[in-house]
Parts: structure tokens; C-alpha cells; sequence
């Protein structure tokens, strides 16, 4: 099963590129549709267009390569979108006698901010704090510190629009990092509480296993796909009164959690194996067809037989094993694997008996 939180930080990394694709197009397109276009207006929107287009197909096909295509991303976005129009456009404004920072700078004082909002959701903490100051220092900084020596420029419309951006409300985002830290702390608290919850709702407290109710749940998948190659073994400790009885339930106890381990090391991460009640246990299987389901329960059976448990000595178990029918339900499943297993045990328990889908 995929793990929720990276599967919507992926969806919205995607969506982020898309967005980023459709702006660095259009931007491409109104500049090309000027009367007369600057030469970097016409080089970085394409560049970046086909950058984030890059990236978005890169994460789609491999979605393991988020961390990297985030950096990308938003090392495309500083330099393309931040740091080279404003380094140009200053340069210009400075050197050039006739050229005005106010109308030179292209629209991207907000980019800056945007960096920062975009880290809140890919990055730590301390990187955004880190990032934050970079990207201010060497944009937002330059651009603040020539308003300040051009008064003229900086009382206009368009320059006191890039102080207020550039300057306080850049800086009131990057004060709610700490508020970041601390919800992005109770979530991971959120989500360990839920995890634990979710082992206590799903897990034996003996064995550790899965338990009856999520043994059931996986078997309701299982009749819903109605697979042909999924199959069911159930298998009982044989005369587990008998140790009870004679060296206590503490003895019991232990032989429980001995099979447990053994059948565990056995069976693929993705098998069930659960303790479905008692002495008994039952494993699901998926996509795995008559022949191999036979083979495990002989498996697990050996496992179980191996070595001596102390102090209840040899441990043997009788193994029941059916496969699903299309018109199977739970109830009809379980009784066909009850009556193998019960089977197993009248022909001399410490074996394995399959019912006739395995015929």
C-alpha cells in the first residue's frame, strides 16, 4: 500500500510543476507578443518552460525522485525567475543612464516569497530558514538597497509595490517557519498516535501477528477480487489442552509465540499470517495457486516440527488449505479450510489436508 503522505506530497509536487509549465508558456507567449521584447524576456521564460516540463515527466515516471527534482525545481525558479532578472535589470539600471530599475525589473518580486511558501511543504524547517535568507540576501537585498539610494524610483507605484513585497511581507512569512516546525511536529505525533492505534486495533498483544479482525479484513479482499490463485491455510497446535494442563499457560504462552516466529520466517512480508484465535492460526496467501500453497503448509508444517519447544518439548500442528472460488464467501471459505484442518486431525494430526478446490 502506498504511504498516503507521499503520495499527496507527490500529487502536489505535480500539480506545483504544472502550474509552473502553463506560467513559464504564457509568459513565453505575451513576450514574444511584444512590439519590443528585452533579449532575457525572450531567453529565460522558454528555458524555464522546458525545464519544469522536464521535471514534471521526470517525477510523473519516477516518483522516487522527488527530493531531487524539488531541488531543480527550485533552483530553476531562483535563478530563472529571481536571481538573474534582477542582477540584469539592476546591472542596467546602475550602468545605464536612461534605464529605471522600476521599469526595467520584470514582474517577479513575489517570487521570492513564493520560494519560500513552496519550501514549507518540501523541506525542513531549518532549510527554509536557511533558504529563506539566501534567496533574501541575494535578491530581495540588492534590489531594496538601490529603492533606498533612488528615492525617486522608490516613492513610485511600482517601487513602493517591490519594498512591501521584497521587504515586510517577505519577512512575515518567513517569522510563521516556527509555526511551520511546531504543526509539522504535532502531525508526526498525530501520525505515530494513528500508527500505534492502528497496530493495537490490528495485532495480537501475544504473538504479535496479525489478529482475527484484520485477518478478516484481508480475506473480505481477497473475495473481492475472487482470485483463483488465493488461498487460505489454517492449521491448530495439536494437543495444545495437553500443555496447558500439564506445564501451565505461561509454557502455553511461549509455544504460541515460538510458532509464531517460526511460520513468520517462512512466509513473504506481504503473506497474513495471523493468530485467529486460541491455538489456532490462519494464513492468507495471494496469487500464489494450488501447487505452492500445498508447499508452504508443508512449510510451515516442518517449521513448527524442527526443533522442541521448552518445556512442552515436540510441537506438532494439523494444516487445513483451500483456495478461493469466484462464489466464495468468508463463511463458506472458512468452513471449507475448517473442515481440511479437522480432517488433517482425524487422520493423525502433525499433516496437511487441502478440500477439494485443490482436487
Amino acid at each position: 500500500m502506498l504511504h498516503t503522505d507521499e503520495t499527496f506530497i507527490r500529487r502536489t509536487a505535480l500539480t506545483t510543476l504544472a502550474i509552473a509549465v502553463i506560467s513559464a508558456g504564457l509568459a513565453t507567449l505575451i513576450h514574444y507578443w511584444e512590439p519590443d521584447p528585452y533579449l532575457i524576456d525572450l531567453v529565460i521564460p522558454p528555458l524555464m518552460f522546458l525545464v519544469f516540463s522536464f521535471l514534471w515527466c521526470w517525477l510523473y515516471r519516477r516518483p522516487e525522485s522527488l527530493p531531487k527534482v524539488m531541488r531543480v525545481s527550485l533552483l530553476t525558479i531562483f535563478l530563472g525567475g529571481s536571481a538573474l532578472p534582477a542582477w540584469m535589470s539592476l546591472g542596467q539600471a546602475i550602468y545605464l543612464p536612461d534605464v529605471t530599475l522600476v521599469d526595467r525589473l520584470p514582474p517577479m518580486s513575489s517570487f521570492p516569497m513564493a520560494i519560500i511558501v513552496i519550501m514549507f511543504i518540501f523541506a525542513t524547517p531549518q532549510t527554509i530558514i536557511n533558504t529563506a535568507v539566501v534567496v533574501w540576501a541575494l535578491v530581495s537585498l540588492p534590489v531594496l538597497i538601490y529603492l533606498i539610494t533612488h528615492p525617486i524610483e522608490l516613492w513610485s507605484p511600482r517601487g513602493l509595490e517591490m519594498a512591501v513585497t521584497l521587504g515586510p511581507i517577505t519577512a512575515i512569512v518567513s517569522t510563521l517557519v516556527p509555526f511551520h516546525r511546531v504543526l509539522q511536529q504535532r502531525l508526526t505525533s498525530l501520525q505515530d498516535e494513528r500508527a500505534l492505534m492502528q497496530v493495537l486495533s490490528e495485532r495480537d498483544s501475544l504473538t504479535h501477528l496479525y489478529n482475527r479482525r484484520a485477518a478478516e479484513e484481508f480475506l473480505s479482499i481477497c473475495i473481492a477480487d475472487a482470485e483463483p490463485s488465493d488461498g487460505v491455510i489454517l492449521f491448530d497446535i495439536d494437543h495444545f489442552k495437553r500443555i496447558n494442563d500439564t506445564y501451565g499457560h505461561q509454557a502455553g504462552d511461549a509455544v504460541l509465540v515460538a510458532v509464531a516466529m517460526r511460520c513468520s520466517q517462512v512466509l513473504r512480508k506481504n503473506d497474513c499470517l495471523a493468530r485467529w484465535g486460541g491455538e489456532e492460526f490462519l494464513v492468507g496467501l495471494r496469487h500464489v495457486g494450488a501447487e505452492v500453497i500445498e508447499r508452504i503448509a508443508e512449510e510451515l508444517r516442518l517449521a513448527i516440527a524442527s526443533e522442541k519447544i521448552e518445556p512442552a518439548g515436540s510441537i506438532t500442528a494439523s494444516f487445513g488449505v483451500s483456495l478461493v472460488q469466484p462464489t466464495d464467501t468468508i463463511e463458506s471459505l472458512l468452513q471449507r479450510v475448517d473442515q481440511a484442518m479437522y480432517a488433517a486431525k482425524a487422520s493423525g494430526r502433525n499433516r496437511v489436508m487441502t478440500d477439494k478446490s485443490l482436487s
